[in-house]
C-alpha cells in the first residue's frame, strides 16, 4: 500500500454513519464493482475477502475441478497453488524465465490431456509473455486465469493485466499496490463466469432478492463477501492508481537508465517495459557469487533480495503441496481422487532453469515519491559503490 489518509477516513465514517456494513443492501460494493469493470477494461467485477478467494472464485466459476490440471509458475505466492487444490485440481509446476514468470517454452512441454488451464502470475509488478501464453491456450483450448496480485493496473499491449486471459484475479491486502487491509476481485468479460463466479462468492445468493435474475443455474457456493467498509476504502484507492504507477514507473526508468553496473551483471526488461507497474526492477549477474555481492552493495539503498531466498514464494518450500498432503479430511483430498489419478506429478523435480536465474537475479524495490533530484543523489552513491565491486 503506498497511499491511504484523509479521504479514505471520510468514506469509513460515511459508511458508519449510514449504519449498514452488508453488500446487501449497502451501496459501496455495488459502486466499487462497476467502477473496478469501468477502469480494468472490463465488462463485470466481483468483490472478494482476499487475493486467494479471486483465485479461487475464478476456478470455480470456470469449472475447474477433479480430472484437471492446472500450470502454475514455480516462483509465485503458495496461495496461487493451493487455491487449484482447493477446488480439487492438481497444480503442475511450470519453470519461470529471466522475468521471474512463466516460460510459455516449458507451459508448452507441461501440457498434457488434463490440462484445463494457464495460470501465469505477474510477479512484482511485472507483466508475463502473454502474447505467448495467449497463443499457447488458444491452439490447445485451454482457460486462462490471470493472476494480478501484485501487478495491479499493470498491462501488456495497452490491455490492463488480468483482462487478456479469460479471468483475472486482484488482491488487496496490505502489501499490495492498492489496498483495504484485506481483499480481492475477479474479473472477465465471460457473462457465463461473472455469474458463476457470484456464486462461488456468495452460495446463498440464490436466497437473496438483491442477486435478481441469473441465466447459469445456482450451485453451492462459500462465503468470499467483502463488506461496506473494505469497499468504500477501495473506491478511494481505486482514484489513485494511475497516479501512484506514474510515480513508480517515472523512479524506474531513472533507476534502470542511470546504473552503472559492472560488465557481469545488466537490468532484466520485463515483456512489456511500458505495462510494467514500477514496483521492481530485476538486476541479473553471471554468477550467483556476484548476485551475492550486487544484493549486499544495492541492499542499502534500493532493499530488495534474490527470488530464491523468498522463501513461501519458491516452488521447493510449499511442502503441503510437494508431500502431497491434500485436504483437510481424506475424502477431501485432490491427490487422492479418483478423478486425479492419471495425473502425474513429481514436485520434488528440481527445476534447474528457475534455480538458476532466481539464484543470480536481485530483485529491486522501486521507492515511491522519490522526485527526480532525491533518485539522482541516490544514483551517485549507489553507482560510486558499483564501481567497487
Amino acid at each position: 500500500m503506498y497511499e491511504i489518509g484523509a479521504k479514505e477516513v471520510k468514506a469509513v465514517k460515511a459508511v458508519i454513519e449510514r449504519g449498514s456494513f452488508f453488500r446487501y443492501g449497502g451501496v459501496e460494493t455495488k459502486a466499487f464493482e462497476k467502477e473496478w469493470a469501468d477502469m480494468m477494461g472490463t465488462r463485470f467485477a466481483c468483490t472478494v475477502t482476499s487475493g486467494t478467494a479471486a483465485l479461487i472464485t475464478s476456478l470455480k466459476a470456470m469449472g475447474i475441478g477433479p480430472g484437471d490440471s492446472v500450470l502454475v509458475p514455480c516462483y509465485t505466492f503458495v496461495s496461487t497453488a493451493l487455491a487449484v487444490t482447493a477446488v480439487g485440481a492438481i497444480p503442475i509446476y511450470v519453470e519461470v524465465d529471466e522475468t521471474m514468470s512463466m516460460d510459455p517454452v516449458d507451459a508448452a512441454k507441461k501440457i498434457q490431456r488434463h490440462t484445463a488451464c494457464l495460470l501465469p502470475v505477474h510477479m512484482m509488478g511485472t507483466p508475463c509473455n502473454m502474447r505467448a501464453l495467449k497463443r499457447l491456450a488458444k491452439k490447445h483450448g485451454l482457460l486462462m486465469l490471470e493472476d494480478c496480485c501484485q501487478a495491479i493496473g499493470g498491462s501488456f499491449g495497452g490491455k490492463r493485466l488480468g483482462t487478456i486471459g479469460d479471468m483475472g484475479a486482484h488482491s488487496f491486502n496490505q502489501f499490495k499496490i492498492l489496498s483495504c487491509g484485506e481483499g480481492g476481485a475477479c474479473v472477465t468479460s465471460n457473462k457465463t463466469f461473472a455469474q458463476r463466479a457470484f456464486m462461488a462468492m456468495d452460495g446463498s445468493c440464490s436466497v437473496w432478492p438483491e442477486t435478481g435474475k441469473m441465466d447459469e443455474a445456482f450451485f453451492c457456493g462459500g462465503n468470499f463477501r467483502t463488506n461496506e467498509i473494505a469497499t468504500g476504502i477501495m473506491r478511494v484507492q481505486a482514484k489513485k492508481l494511475d497516479g501512484i504507477l506514474r510515480d513508480l514507473r517515472r523512479t524506474r526508468k531513472q533507476i534502470q537508465r542511470g546504473l552503472k553496473l559492472p560488465d557481469d551483471c545488466r537490468v532484466i526488461e520485463s515483456h512489456d517495459e511500458d505495462g510494467n507497474c514500477g514496483v521492481s526492477t530485476l538486476i541479473q549477474a553471471d554468477t550467483v557469487k556476484r548476485a551475492e555481492e550486487l544484493q549486499a552493495t544495492v541492499g542499502p539503498w534500493l532493499g530488495g533480495w534474490r527470488p530464491i531466498n523468498s522463501g513461501r514464494h519458491v516452488y521447493k518450500h510449499w511442502d503441503v503441496i510437494n508431500d502431497r498432503v491434500g485436504g483437510h479430511h481424506k475424502d477431501w483430498d485432490c491427490f487422492r481422487h479418483p478423478k486425479n489419478k492419471k495425473i502425474k506429478t513429481n514436485y520434488r523435480r528440481k527445476l534447474k532453469q528457475s534455480e538458476d536465474f532466481m539464484s543470480r537475479t536481485c530483485m529491486l524495490l522501486i521507492p515511491y515519491k522519490s522526485n527526480r533530484d532525491k533518485t539522482a543523489r541516490m544514483l551517485k552513491k549507489l553507482n560510486a559503490a558499483l564501481a567497487k565491486m
